[in-house]
């Protein structure tokens, strides 16, 4: 049996060329220690017990049957079956030949270290690479749900992702979206929405204590009653990406004693139920051109909105981007169960992205009771969307000013890693160290002086954002695509 490459290996290989410095971690480390032993089946068997490493299959994006150790009784009948097949037929079966990625561009000479997502299991991320090659085989389309706090929410990180994807995959639409500007971190690159600013936005907040809500899949609903408030959605023309969808869905909070909506959309007036007995989506069909949607409540009642969906049937990718600004993972187990797993079900998601942790480090919780949160919100998300992939994406490097006004890194920040790390291996999630990805503790203010973040010790800005989009693009498909370096993009 050949000895595969580790994601580590074939991403320092593949991109040596682009200009990024990749100090080895402990686990890269104990890899290079790990001496392989004679007996093939005894070396998969320890190599699977090294902690931080991944077995590569090299058919995650076939049919789920991975390079495995053989021989014995089992393979001599696996051989003596092919050769039964082979003089019945005249000729052995093909396997269907395996998708051609695009090529992954990854700009050279710019802030950060390669890290591959943390996956001692080794299938993490098979049902995201198998859906994939179903987009390029069978032009389907492949979902990602995006949860995250302000760094999500800004849409920037998440923002470019979807970008780099669509252009790899092609462009199936924007995705979901919550259509208000409820706060300025929150935002939709690529779509352009607008509103009132009258819009109640409900979602659950540290002062409500244990309380449960129904907030949906973003885990926010905004509501009103007053017929003067609106919200306009409608495609760009300014970038290559969003500029059009042909499916629409329109996600009705029903609310007690509700009223009606009205949904002006293309010009055409469209009235929608918004009471406890309405349809809770609504979908049209469309040309796949640019649109422009109006939502305003009728004025006969309260109504609420959970968000809309925006989709092209031509197959590609959709990030939804779920972020909250100042969110915590442990906020969604205030999240009625029930309606938000049936909307994360209709999504269908092929892989779940939990970025948590910047605002974690600054909490005084034990370790012990921040490693039972995350348990419950993953075994939430499994029991959800059992089909799809799972990456825990980790705190970036924060930062505060201690007494003397020397800007520090946060202690806990260590601990808040290693549960996370510890718990998505537990349920078979990957995980991604972004203050590893960033160079470790203190980080931050190297970004901040290479242009790349905030003044406040905390955010990213665009060109920071979009840096963290190409490394994590790079750890998600790592081995997928031939690596391509090219010359960095200004700030």
């Amino acid at each position: 049996m050949r000895c595969l490459p580790s994601p580590r290996v074939l991403l320092l290989a593949a991109l040596a060329v682009a200009g990024v410095a990749a100090p080895p971690s402990q686990a890269w480390a104990a890899a290079a220690a790990w001496d392989p032993p004679k007996d093939p089946t005894q070396g998969l068997q320890a190599r699977e017990q090294q902690p931080g490493l991944v077995r590569v299959e090299l058919s995650a994006l076939g049919a789920g049957r991975g390079v495995r150790g053989g021989g014995g009784a089992k393979s001599a009948k696996s051989a003596k079956n092919l050769k039964k097949v082979t003089t019945r037929k005249g000729r052995a079966p093909q396997s269907p030949p395996a998708p051609r990625h695009p090529p992954l561009e990854v700009p050279q000479g710019r802030q950060g270290v390669l890290e591959p997502i943390y996956d001692p299991g080794g299938r993490a991320l098979q049902p995201w690479h198998a859906a994939l090659g179903r987009v390029l085989q069978q032009k389907t389309t492949a979902r990602i749900a995006f949860y995250g706090a302000s760094h999500t929410a800004a849409d920037l990180w998440t923002g470019e992702l979807r970008r780099r994807l669509q252009m790899r995959y092609g462009d199936a639409g924007h995705g979901f979206a919550l259509p208000t500007r409820f706060n300025p971190g929150y935002r939709h690159q690529d779509l352009v929405v607008e509103s009132s600013k009258g819009w109640q936005v409900l979602r659950h907040r540290r002062d409500d204590g244990a309380a449960i809500g129904s907030f949906g899949l973003a885990g926010m609903v905004m509501l009103s009653a007053d017929p003067t408030e609106w919200t306009e959605v409608r495609t760009t023309q300014d970038n290559p990406q969003g500029r059009s969808f042909d499916r629409l869905q329109v996600w009705v909070a029903p609310q007690p004693g509700g009223g009606h909506w009205w949904l002006d959309l293309d010009g055409q007036r469209h009235i929608l139920d918004g009471g406890q007995a309405a349809a809770k989506v609504r979908q049209w069909d469309l040309p796949d051109s640019g649109h422009v949607l109006r939502l305003q409540p009728a004025g006969d009642g309260p109504v609420g909105l959970y968000g809309v969906v925006l989709e092209r049937s031509s197959g590609g990718v959709v990030i939804d981007q779920l972020g909250i600004p100042g969110m915590r993972a442990e906020v969604h187990l205030h999240w009625q169960g029930q309606v938000w797993a049936e909307q994360l079900a209709r999504r269908a998601p092929d892989l779940v992205v939990l970025a948590y942790g910047t605002n974690d480090v600054g909490d005084p919780q034990s370790a012990a009771d921040y490693a039972a949160e995350w348990l419950r919100v993953l075994q939430r998300v499994r029991a959800a969307a059992p089909q799809a992939a799972c990456v825990l994406v980790g705190p970036t490097d924060r930062l505060a000013k201690d007494d003397r006004g020397h800007w520090q890194p946060f202690a806990r920040t260590p601990e808040v890693i290693a549960v996370q790390r510890r718990v998505a291996a537990q349920m078979g999630c990957g995980h991604w160290d972004a203050v590893a990805v960033m160079g470790g503790q203190g980080s931050m203010e190297r970004w901040r002086r290479a242009g790349l973040a905030a003044r406040d010790g905390v955010h990213l800005n665009r060109a920071g954002y979009t840096r963290l989009a190409e490394l994590f693009d790079a750890a998600l498909h790592a081995g997928l695509a031939k690596v391509v370096s090219v010359p960095s993009r200004s700030p």
